[in-house]
């Protein structure tokens, strides 16, 4: 059964210009047309779009998807390929995970820091303790 935008956009509870979006870019195939040319989608852009917002859920940006999937609909890829690319997201998550916790670190080093300042040597405890040169 063929899906005007609109349909499509309110069954997978997007926005419409997310999914113009996404077919301006190659994410999603482009639709047939009707003869007064309104855009006709079938079933499978229901796929599509599940698959587009999982992977990015997963932490995929558009970019990636986009490179993968057209790599998948040439046979360019395969499933260890797959599995490779999972790896390195999962890699690069940890290390940015990593990266926040020490900067979460810093900032309670930095907050206590200026608790202990303000109660012991007022506001040239506080410049000290940001390292402002004055």
């Amino acid at each position: 059964m063929p899906y005007l935008r609109n349909e499509v956009a309110k069954l997978a509870n997007m926005n419409l210009e997310t999914i113009r979006y996404y077919e301006q870019i190659g994410l999603i195939q482009a639709p047939a047309r009707s003869e007064a040319g309104y855009r006709l989608y079938s079933d499978e852009v229901f796929e599509q779009l599940a698959l587009i917002r999982h992977a990015k859920e997963c932490g995929f940006t558009l970019n990636e998807i986009r490179k993968a999937r057209l790599k998948a609909a040439s046979g360019g890829i395969g499933m260890q390929d797959f599995i490779a690319l999972i790896d390195r997201k999962a890699l690069a998550l940890e290390k940015e995970i990593e990266a926040i916790a020490r900067t979460r670190a810093k900032l309670n080093e930095l907050r206590e820091g200026l608790l202990a300042a303000e109660k012991s040597s007022g506001m040239q405890g506080t410049i000290d303790m940001l390292q402002v040169k004055v």
